[in-house]
């Protein structure tokens, strides 16, 4: 029995990957150029770096893994500047399963931000990104239905499919809009909406440009919200839609301040992706440096082949300033948690 759920396991993650679901990271306030253009250069700082990494199924499979590198900086963010300009780059890299489905995506991306008033408390924010994706997979790894014998599946024998190369790419094209507030002391908010693949390229290994990607829109919202000098709260959701695939995740972090008169934070927290997993999350921030890890706790129906075993994911970020000074810095309020 346990063989044959494994089988449906293997089943179902491949149909999932061929029908072309985008990545995701569970952490997604930590991959910022992933879930909205408008985004890019939304921080604190000059500049930014972050990295994730991602290590899924491992329990049952060849683990998919994930890895996302980005950098963006900002210019003309100080006091005699309202508005300012940003631009980034992200590059994901992701592996999955028996095949070595192989996804390489570099992604360039400009945003402008505008402030509504002169305290610049309320800014909107519209991006843009442009790039190329490039996928490959060997199908001689997977199984069809012509390869089924008495004893099982035969590798030895021909498959019957009709693919027309191993190797495909295409130019992708996504665009998003944001809000974000700070006028208190005490409450930060952002949202933003974004669609991506815009012109809905075809990634067909069969060569057939009918077999297109599907427009995903993805909607986020977040707060930040400070209880005392050393403790803060960070809601904050995230759903996408993408054909007929849903995603909603929603959770928050508590912060905990371990000196007011430094950054160094402690971080814990719980999202979940409703349907599929719990996430317990737990960071670490010291200085300009953050580090977060969490773990998804599978509670869909394919925890009988994973025995509830997910994945495990971890991001770093780096935020720095190339002025010597900071007074001229704006505190635009960050998507964080």
């Amino acid at each position: 029995m346990m063989r044959v759920v494994v089988i449906l396991f293997f089943m179902h993650a491949a149909v999932c990957q061929l029908q072309a679901q985008d990545i995701h990271f569970s952490q997604y306030f930590s991959t910022p150029l992933t879930i909205n253009p408008s985004y890019t250069g939304s921080f604190v700082g000059d500049y930014r770096a972050g990295l994730n990494y991602r290590q899924q199924w491992g329990s049952v499979t060849v683990p998919y893994k994930s890895f996302d590198f980005y950098g963006d900086m900002s210019f003309n963010k100080n006091f005699i500047h309202r508005n300012y300009f940003s631009t980034g780059l992200y590059m994901i890299s992701d592996r999955a399963g028996d095949g070595d489905l192989s996804v390489t995506k570099i992604m360039a991306s400009a945003s402008y931000h505008i402030a509504f008033d002169e305290e610049k408390t309320n800014y909107l924010s519209f991006g843009l990104q442009a790039g190329f994706v490039q996928k490959s997979v060997d199908f001689s790894k997977f199984y069809f239905d012509n390869q089924w014998a008495d004893a099982g599946f035969d590798l030895g024998l021909p498959s019957g499919e009709n693919y027309e190369a191993q190797q495909t790419g295409y130019t992708d094209v996504n665009a998003g809009i944001s809000y974000s507030y700070s006028g208190s002391d005490n409450i930060g908010l952002y949202a933003g909406i974004a669609v991506f693949h815009v012109f809905r390229p075809s990634d067909s290994f069969y060569g057939n440009t009918e077999n297109r990607l599907g427009i995903r829109p993805a909607l986020n919202a977040g707060a930040s919200i400070r209880l005392s000098d050393q403790v803060f709260i960070y809601p904050s959701m995230i759903y996408m839609s993408q054909k007929k695939a849903h995603e909603f995740l929603a959770g928050g972090m508590l912060s905990y301040a371990l000196n007011t008169a430094s950054s160094n934070q402690l971080f814990a927290g719980l999202f979940a992706r409703f349907g599929d997993a719990v996430i317990p999350t737990i960071g670490y921030q010291f200085e300009r440096w953050r580090a977060v890890l969490n773990y998804d706790v599978n509670t869909s129906s394919l925890k009988a082949a994973s025995g509830g075993k997910g994945a495990f994911e971890l991001s770093i970020v780096y935020t720095g300033w190339y002025r010597k000074q900071r007074g001229n810095s704006i505190d635009v309020p960050c998507p964080r948690f």
